[in-house]
């Protein structure tokens, strides 16, 4: 591949203005949803089998006079209450949250002109129920948690929104995305614009986009895709004016994963920078939504300095939005056998989180082209530029063809199948005229890899684990990802592919709704049309980002798909191993 000379890196941050101090990003402070000694004995005596359960309940009383009257029982039970004292506490102090209402989006149409373009009537049927989920999952902030944020785990956003579905009942950053992409094809582009300025409503207030919208979610993010939100909808709508009055937004938010998350590597003994995920170390103890599970999984580790270290390790792998997989193992002989004491994440230099910032840096120069700002969308550019050619150099492995993620402690590519590895190609992280070309390898690669070997969509990775983000978990995002990238290499081989992974994924989602009449998060690559499992919870049903993967697809293909394709007659792709 072609090899582009750039100037040093921190020339980029100094034209960027990157290089001078940035806003401290505030972490959750609050010692009854994030730490303290009341959690602490709430979510280890199991009062809810779940532990989100707990932080997401109101506070009947202020923080102070819930604290105050808990040291009580305290000292009255030489610190030792018994679960039913604590549960009969939780009763009296807290409440079930009351902070959404249910809305329906105002420009909701169940039968959007999408449905025109989809040639088989079932799955016309299909697509029509699908769009019909987004009026269930509408929820809009009541008022009180405006006027009382201190009582409440949840952070205000102005506009109504699409909840993911089940026990996801906020803003999650990167599934809004993927329900973006669905309600902008829905013809919601009110909708839509509403869920992106809450996005950008939580960038200037803390100075980046975090996890999710509740207060423990605090210190950690999720893969950038802001930017491309925007650009979906001004694609959509060409509004100058919107764009116009955001940008500034969208570039501070780009700067936060610049000032916070990057780390140099050398490679051929040339330095690089690049991203990683890495949650603020400010931010101690376990997660506040999980804390029964990682408290658990910290007690083989015997010193204190270890426990903060993998509670770190945990809430950044969170951060991925692949929590958990073998993916941010790292054991002894890079064997993929482990545990999650073997979560390092922060020491991973990901694919799909620089890809995705690739795009990202890109986009921001696209809108200051738009807005005649030339100068500045320069700067955006040759950024995006710096950064195509580092992921060049350091993630792609011209031996198997390939991007891997990087271990930049181990100083080695991470050389295991995932379905990231595609992701430069999704986002637009490799030069246009060179894409064809990687397509080629990439192709060559997925058919040898075994992850498109399975009838029920691609899994996260052909090693069981028993966590949700390996085999045989098929996950909505990541076909989208794959399925998207082959579509837009412009290499007619993968285009095939793409066609033939999407006719697999949209018939077990048919199945499943068919069959249980709901979208699940997660699908089994295995059984077509089956919930995935494992991982901390059980599986969710809604759900935003399959319902909008689902739309995607229907939108690109759904004009000569059919549910009775057979591959291997003229159709789908050939396999030609």
């Amino acid at each position: 591949m072609l090899k582009i000379r750039l100037p040093p890196f921190y020339s980029f941050l100094g034209l960027l203005g990157c290089a001078q101090a940035f806003t401290v990003v505030p972490v959750c402070n609050s010692s009854v949803y994030c730490s303290g000694e009341l959690l602490h004995k709430v979510q280890l005596a199991r009062i809810f089998p779940d532990s989100k359960t707990f932080v997401d309940l109101k506070l009947i009383y202020s923080e102070n006079e819930t604290r105050a009257d808990f040291a009580k029982l305290m000292h009255e039970t030489n610190r030792n209450p018994s679960r039913e004292q604590l549960a009969n506490f939780v009763d009296h102090y807290f409440t079930e949250g009351n902070e959404l209402e249910d809305w329906k989006p105002p420009d909701f149409n169940p039968d959007p002109p999408i449905l025109q373009q989809i040639s088989d009537p079932k799955l016309r049927q299909f697509a029509k129920s699908v769009v019909g989920i987004w009026a269930k999952l509408g929820r809009k902030v009541g008022r009180d948690v405006a006027e009382n944020p201190d009582r409440y785990s949840f952070l205000y956003v102005p506009n109504g929104f699409i909840v993911p579905g089940g026990r996801f009942k906020e803003l999650y950053y990167w599934d809004s995305f993927w329900m973006i992409r669905g309600l902008l094809i829905s013809n919601m582009t009110e909708t839509a614009r509403g869920m992106i300025e809450n996005l950008l409503h939580l960038v200037n207030k803390l100075g980046y986009i975090p996890n999710g919208s509740r207060i423990y979610y605090l210190g950690r993010s999720q893969p950038p895709l802001l930017a491309a939100m925007v650009a979906s909808y001004f694609a959509a709508t060409g509004d100058i004016a919107w764009l116009k009055q955001n940008v500034a937004t969208v570039e501070k938010e780009l700067q936060y994963w610049l000032e916070k998350k990057k780390v140099t590597v050398k490679v051929n003994g040339k330095n690089y920078v690049l991203l990683r995920y890495l949650s603020d170390r400010k931010c101690k103890g376990p997660r506040p939504e999980s804390y029964y599970e990682d408290y658990t999984n910290s007690l083989p580790l015997a010193e204190d300095d270890m426990k903060e270290d993998f509670y770190t390790e945990m809430k950044s792998a969170a951060e991925s939005g692949w929590d958990f997989s073998t993916r941010w193992f790292v054991t002894a002989g890079d064997q993929v056998v482990g545990n999650l004491t073997d979560v390092h994440a922060t020491r991973i230099l990901p694919v799909d989180l620089n890809a995705i910032f690739a795009g990202a840096l890109e986009f921001a120069g696209d809108f200051r082209n738009t807005l005649k700002d030339r100068r500045e969308a320069q700067k955006w550019w040759s950024l995006a530029k710096y950064w195509r050619n580092a992921i060049d150099n350091v993630l792609w492995d011209p031996d198997h063809g390939i991007w891997y993620d990087y271990d930049a402690q181990a100083k080695s590519p991470r050389r295991h199948f995932y379905p990231s590895c595609v992701t430069p190609l999704w986002s637009g992280a490799v030069e246009k005229y060179e894409a064809p070309d990687y397509a080629a390898r990439v192709v060559r690669y997925l058919l040898s890899s075994g992850g498109l070997d399975y009838p029920g969509g691609v899994p996260a990775s052909v090693i069981h684990s028993g966590e949700q983000w390996d085999y045989p978990n098929a996950w909505p995002p990541l076909q989208s990802i794959l399925i998207g990238g082959l579509e837009n290499s412009g290499y007619v081989e993968a285009q095939r592919l793409a066609r033939e992974q999407a006719v697999l994924w949209i018939r077990a989602n048919y199945l499943g709704f068919s069959t249980w009449k709901k979208m699940f998060e997660k699908y089994s690559a295995v059984q077509p049309g089956h919930q995935g499992g494992g991982g901390e919870y059980y599986v969710q049903d809604g759900f935003g980002w399959t319902n909008g993967v689902a739309l995607e697809l229907l939108q690109r293909y759904g004009k000569e798909m059919t549910l009775e394709e057979k591959f291997g007659q003229g159709l789908p792709y050939v396999r030609q191993v």
